[in-house]
């Protein structure tokens, strides 16, 4: 059931839950780095101030993205229990990446940027193929038709490779090793879990189209997966 839930056809507003979701996130992202501000006095951990300014940067970017996208390109109902889970789970996230991040001493350096790279290449990804998905839609002749232009004709799921360029990227720059889970564990889940709900969505609602287009594409990376 929850598999099937998250890609159904029903349109509503889901006002509450996306409202719930997106002050989760800025209370995550507030309570991180009060709490980040205090400790370093009484453990002598002060923090690099260009690293708190890209970490607090990347938080608030990515909370904006993702308020944008709850409010303006999710137009399916969003379920209580996905606001809880799903959302439950990236607040932890920004909050932890923040705590730790915020107080690492170490300078701005190469992997640094490398990581500020992967974080940019994937919010863009991200924001730039749902935009061209959400605008394609919009248009009545496109009702009810697959969507397989702008990035999306790189791979099936390639929003999905965003969130993963991003938070690899968003987990390098805290420069905490247990970050890396994160980016691990949302890889798995996306390959073993929702690509294959998603998929089986999409064949059941666009059949031959999306068999050609399944065809003719990967899962996720382009030219590999």
């Amino acid at each position: 059931m929850g598999k099937t839930l998250q890609f159904h056809g029903e349109k509503a507003p889901s006002t509450g839950p996306k409202l719930t979701i997106t002050c989760w996130y800025l209370l995550c992202t507030a309570g991180a780095v009060w709490l980040a501000s205090i400790a370093p006095a009484q453990l002598d951990r002060p923090g690099d101030p260009g690293r708190q300014a890209v970490l607090i940067g990347c938080a608030a970017t990515y909370v904006a993205r993702a308020a944008h996208t709850l409010f303006v390109f999710v137009t399916r109902r969003v379920p209580w229990w996905e606001a809880a889970w799903g959302g439950g789970i990236i607040g932890a996230v920004l909050f932890f990446f923040l705590l730790g991040g915020l107080r690492t001493p170490q300078p701005i350096g190469l992997a640094d940027v490398a990581g500020m790279c992967l974080y940019a290449a994937g919010s863009w990804i991200g924001t730039a193929s749902e935009h061209a998905r959400h605008h394609w839609k919009a248009r009545p002749e496109n009702r009810g038709r697959l969507y397989t232009g702008g990035l999306f004709r790189l791979s099936r799921h390639v929003n999905y490779l965003g969130d993963l360029l991003l938070f690899a990227g968003f987990a390098v720059i805290t420069r905490q090793m247990w970050a890396g889970i994160v980016p691990v564990a949302m890889g798995l889940n996306f390959v073993f879990v929702i690509i294959p709900a998603h998929d089986a969505y999409l064949a059941a609602r666009y059949g031959r189209d999306f068999e050609a287009y399944a065809r003719r594409t990967k899962r996720l990376i382009p030219l590999l997966y």
